[in-house]
């Protein structure tokens, strides 16, 4: 017998329609870089700092009992950064290298995927604030990804691997490229507020946008961390996922990192400024 219309259409509609699968959600990897921002690219030695999740849950009271508050607090992963000396196309210059792992889970119905995310972003920036040079290496669900940048006064020299393959050109963008490098631009200078405000682009190689931040001073924090006392300023950088609080204390280290949606970055050992055993041993050696 012919299959007609009518009964292609009663077919189809007994087997059902096939969806397409969901796409595969994921958080990227949380990267060091706000101390920069505040204080531009200081001398720092290699420092880690753990990747939080803290949700705090308000009591609450039903007709039958009540619940009291609870924190919840988990280890996400773990961000690693330092700035160095260096020289580039035989010019002096600061290496910003940073590294960060963030781990995530996708849940679907009953289903627990678990995955994790990662980031390795090298900087150099010239003495006098000029961003030279970009590295970038991300792996993610879909795969690694690599990108080099070369920075020049009005375009930027551009090489990507990805799952795409290997392609290098050129972009020439409407975006003043030295609004890039007022990332690196200090804020707070000797514990002094130098720049109390200021707008600066961030440059992604692999769909080649620019992404605009908005940084200011926010005010003084004061705290406790490790039974040792810390104070100085907190900066405000806004994107369009929201705002970061980075905590720096007068001393010139990161203490803390507020990221939306309940993630943070936390110093979990005094730094050197701190420590009470490094500092005898400079002050035996009289080094720093």
């Amino acid at each position: 017998m012919p299959i007609t219309i009518v009964s292609m259409m009663v077919l189809l509609g007994a087997q059902g329609i096939v969806q397409p699968l969901p796409k595969f959600q994921y958080n990227p990897a949380l990267t060091p870089g706000q101390r920069e921002v505040a204080l531009g690219p200081e001398l720092q030695p290699d420092v880690t700092m753990e990747v939080r999740y803290e949700h705090e849950t308000p009591a609450q009271f039903t007709p039958h009992k009540i619940l009291g508050p609870s924190n919840m607090v988990y280890a996400q992963g773990y961000v690693r950064w330092s700035v160095i000396d260096g020289n580039l196309f035989d010019k002096p210059c600061r290496i910003i290298k940073m590294d960060g792992i963030t781990k995530g889970e996708n849940v679907f119905k009953i289903n627990k995927i678990q995955y994790s995310t990662r980031n390795t972003t090298t900087y150099w920036v010239a003495l006098d604030g000029k961003l030279l040079r970009q590295s970038v290496h991300l792996l993610d669900p879909t795969g690694p990804k690599v990108a080099e940048c070369v920075f020049w006064s009005d375009h930027i020299e551009v090489s990507v691997a990805d799952q795409k393959g290997r392609r290098s050109f050129t972009v020439y963008p409407k975006v003043d490229l030295s609004l890039i490098d007022l990332q690196f631009r200090p804020m707070i200078v000797a514990d002094k507020i130098v720049l109390s405000y200021k707008e600066y682009f961030a440059f992604d190689p692999f769909d080649q946008s620019f992404t605009k931040y908005k940084a200011s001073v926010g005010g003084s924090f004061h705290g406790s961390f490790l039974a040792t006392k810390f104070d100085g300023l907190h900066v405000d950088i806004e994107g369009p996922k929201g705002v970061v609080k980075a905590f720096v204390s007068k001393e010139g280290d990161l203490i803390k990192v507020d990221f939306p949606k309940d993630q943070s970055l936390v110093l979990n050992y005094l730094p050197r400024s701190k420590d009470p055993m490094y500092l005898k041993q400079v002050g035996a050696s009289g080094k720093g």
